[in-house]
């Protein structure tokens, strides 16, 4: 009951912008355009991921891909690849597809919204389940990702609970020019680092390996 509250009281904060936040998009999703990122670990690229947006009749999609290799203290150099399918209406996530593979290690995620508007989820590592409430992906290009304490973990599937914190505003030198964005810190289940321009745009995003060293995820400006 107590994990229910907490993830209603998510959503009634997004849904009623109840949760200030000095980042105020002027539209509720992405236009139809690719956006490119560049992944680095320390001074080295490592990867690209790439998040396009889209339409189609009373939908809007959203199509991520993502490939790196990473060092890990213990492991090497790990591949890593990653294909998601996101489909919204009405302003709710309606369904959920990705492919994750570590190392030769799969992960799958179905996800899709009855009739009934409850979320039936079913993930690799877990036993399917139902959410009826406001949920954004982890991958963080929702411009609520900043507002939110609840989110869906898309190469498994299950339930992430963070605490999300205003930084401040920063200037970020990026490939292709530099950028005036918001910094906003999440600790709990995932840790982030997210920075996002005037619009809500993801510019920059950062997140641990399981050895503790960091990858950041930089939007090309071009």
């Amino acid at each position: 009951m107590r994990r229910r509250r907490f993830l209603m009281g998510s959503a009634a904060l997004a849904a009623g912008g109840l949760l200030s936040s000095p980042a105020r998009g002027r539209r509720l999703f992405p236009a139809d355009v690719t956006d490119r990122y560049q992944v680095w670990q320390g001074e080295r690229m490592i990867g690209r991921q790439q998040f396009s947006f889209g339409r189609e009749p009373g939908r809007f999609l959203v199509e991520v891909q993502m490939e790196m290799r990473f060092e890990l203290s213990a492991k090497g150099v790990v591949r890593y690849s990653h294909e998601c399918r996101e489909v919204w209406d009405t302003g709710w996530l309606h369904a959920l597809d990705s492919r994750t593979r570590i190392d030769g290690r799969i992960r799958e995620v179905r996800a899709e919204r009855n009739d009934g508007g409850v979320l039936m989820v079913d993930g690799s590592d877990g036993r399917p389940f139902q959410l009826s409430a406001y949920v954004v992906p982890s991958n963080l290009w929702h411009r609520d990702s900043r507002l939110v304490d609840t989110f869906i973990d898309v190469e498994d599937g299950s339930i992430r609970l963070v605490r999300p914190k205003y930084v401040g505003k920063q200037i970020l030198k990026q490939s292709g020019g530099t950028v005036e964005a918001h910094r906003y810190s999440m600790r709990g289940q995932l840790d982030r680092e997210a920075w996002y321009d005037a619009d809500c745009v993801l510019v920059r995003l950062d997140l641990p390996l399981t050895d503790g060293h960091w990858i950041s995820l930089r939007r090309e400006m071009t």
